[in-house]
């Protein structure tokens, strides 16, 4: 592949969870107190590299936080992964641009948080990504509409998949993040974290070929 990857190897996902969050860290002392954007993506594997960035970042102030993606369901939702980033990250100073549930239309809500993003967002600086068993990234899940995108920042996407939307980063997004991190632990990623290192046409695979560069962290041996 022509693309450059680099991979950090953890011994175990507590590992893999530090590394992140010291990568993140470490980038927003470089950028020298200007403001810096971290999207963050939900489910269980990147929570406690969350919590660890409550300690590792002395300082939110000039943080802003966006979502990369999230089921179209209102914030009191189990399922909603903005109800877990807010809950991890409202009690420090960062700016959170929260994906706002109007239970109307995803469409309208997906470009309302599209124009958040631009108006308060001059670079996209970090992102964390997981990797699903089928190849998937944000909510860009195989054979769906939103693989086709290739203008917007965000989309709504139906997935029927627990909610029947999905609110989500475009492949333009995510490959105009400057840092992207993609988190991948635990045996039952290793077979197909292999196949997105090998390029099997996959939703991962398209946007490793559209990126300069991408930091895996994972804790598997691959």
């Amino acid at each position: 592949m022509s693309e450059a990857i680099e991979i950090y190897k953890a011994n175990n996902h507590d590992e893999a969870s530090s590394c992140l969050s010291n990568l993140i860290a470490n980038n927003i002392i470089i950028s020298e107190n200007k403001d810096y954007s971290i999207g963050l993506s939900g489910g269980n594997t990147p929570k406690l590299a969350y919590s660890m960035m409550l300690n590792d970042i002395k300082d939110f102030s000039n943080v802003i936080l966006w979502t990369i993606d999230d089921r179209w369901l209102p914030l009191t939702d189990e399922n909603s992964n903005q109800k877990m980033i807010n809950s991890k990250f409202e009690q420090t100073d960062a700016k959170i641009l929260s994906i706002k549930y109007s239970g109307n239309n995803p469409m309208q809500d997906a470009d309302f948080y599209s124009k958040s993003l631009k108006e308060n967002i001059n670079n996209f600086d970090s992102g964390v990504i997981g990797l699903g068993d089928d190849g998937h990234i944000a909510s860009l899940f195989p054979n769906t509409a939103g693989l086709n995108e290739n203008e917007k920042l965000i989309i709504a996407n139906e997935v029927n998949i627990i909610s029947k939307w999905r609110i989500s980063s475009t492949f333009k997004l995510l490959s105009s993040i400057s840092n992207l991190y993609l988190l991948v632990t635990g045996e039952d990623k290793k077979e197909i974290l292999k196949k997105a290192l090998n390029g099997s046409g996959l939703p991962i695979n398209k946007l490793l070929e559209m990126r300069e560069n991408t930091v895996i962290i994972t804790d598997q041996d691959i």
